[in-house]
């Protein structure tokens, strides 16, 4: 049985769905204070769990080492050269997911099918999405969103990712990298001004392209490197 958890990117928040809760807002950001420790770092950003405190949820992961990555397009109209502003971002996400060390691998690929799935949508922020599987879970759509679907062990068997094509050229980047860096299973965002501008997990910042510090350190403890 294939469970939805849902994440959509308003600008820098994202907002956090179960799947019975499509009316319920919460969001997905752990409000803290100061630098965390490594530990603690990864367990809000993975299960959601303040420092000391309980796991709002699983912590959910692929099950394999290399994931494919493709560029779906739907049936909504796109803009002119929209696809074409994509692919750098995506490629960018791909190059720093794949840099960090991480015992997992990321590839684009043109096939028909893929892990995870970007696609292109001209839904208006603020849409109610769907419970429809391989597209959305239910939530609110904001400039993007993702859904990543697991199974009964808490892997993670599918992800798609929609992208609005209003979204502003400054924002792309980032908001690529957020999705992408999620949909490995780093469901939570982080509430905390020592994080912003820092890690691509800041609930209050766009302004992060890159994995570094503790978000590169958090992804190989999620995936540790083969020996």
């Amino acid at each position: 049985m294939l469970r939805p958890l849902v994440l959509a990117a308003l600008l820098s928040a994202h907002i956090l769905m179960a799947p019975a809760q499509a009316e319920t807002d919460v969001s997905d950001a752990i409000v803290t204070s100061g630098r965390l420790t490594d530990a603690d770092f990864y367990r809000l950003a993975t299960c959601g769990a303040r420092p000391a405190g309980q796991c709002l949820g699983p912590a959910l992961r692929w099950d394999k080492a290399r994931l494919t990555v493709r560029l779906a397009r739907g049936n909504d109209p796109i803009p002119p050269g929209f696809e074409a502003r994509l692919m750098p971002s995506i490629r960018n996400a791909i190059n720093e997911v794949n840099g960090v060390g991480a015992g997992i691998k990321l590839a684009f690929t043109r096939a028909s099918n893929a892990d995870i799935t970007i696609r292109p949508t001209n839904l208006a922020e603020g849409s109610e999405m769907p419970d429809r599987p391989g597209f959305s879970g239910p939530g609110i759509m904001g400039v993007g969103y993702m859904t990543v679907w697991s199974d009964r062990t808490n892997a993670i068997l599918e992800a798609v990712i929609l992208i609005s094509t209003t979204i502003s050229e400054t924002d792309l980047t980032s908001v690529m990298l957020e999705e992408v860096t999620q949909s490995l299973g780093f469901l939570h965002d982080i509430d905390n001004e020592a994080y912003e501008g820092v890690s691509i997990l800041s609930q209050t910042s766009n302004e992060t392209t890159q994995l570094t510090g503790q978000d590169a350190t958090i992804l190989r403890m999620h995936y540790p490197p083969k020996p």
